[in-house]
């Protein structure tokens, strides 16, 4: 495996999305926790792909390194933390790879944009969040958990 283990999880949530119907042209596709090992990898895989790629960070000195990976916007994580101001917030992404969880999954959800996913890869900033279900009923969005440990080894 020339990528390890971040790789490979990267790649798994970029294969969930694309089974579940993302294609480039579905506007930004944010990465959470963008930095990291997956996220970074998640950053310039979906780049090289042809997607435009928003990556979210705490780390200002880490922005050249995310535009050098292919991100076309840089959004700062407090933008994606906390509780979101309504059930449904402007849709705003057209998928979603998230390393972060807590809070930051459940803002972000409100602002998929219909009959998007999320990819769930990480837990950094928690394991649990709260969030609305109008987003699942009234635009039909998903979590599509990604699980490298057990997967089959002819998905593998």
């Amino acid at each position: 495996m020339a990528f390890g283990t971040a790789g490979f999880s990267a790649m798994m949530a970029v294969d969930a999305l694309e089974e579940h119907g993302l294609i480039p042209s579905d506007n930004e596709i944010l990465v959470t926790g963008a930095v990291g090992g997956v996220g970074s990898i998640a950053v310039a895989l979906l780049s090289t792909l042809g997607y435009n790629v928003a990556a979210s960070t705490g780390r200002p000195a880490e922005h050249e390194y995310l535009r050098y990976l292919g991100s076309t916007t840089i959004i700062d994580r407090s933008e994606l933390e906390g509780p979101a101001s309504r059930p449904l917030e402007t849709e705003r992404w057209g998928g979603c790879i998230d390393n972060v969880g807590g809070s930051t999954i459940a803002r972000v959800l409100s602002q998929l944009r219909r009959g998007s996913s999320i990819a769930s890869v990480g837990l950094a900033a928690g394991s649990s969040f709260t969030a609305n279900v109008m987003p699942f009923l009234l635009r039909g969005v998903n979590i599509l958990g990604i699980d490298s440990v057990s997967l089959d080894i002819g998905k593998r």
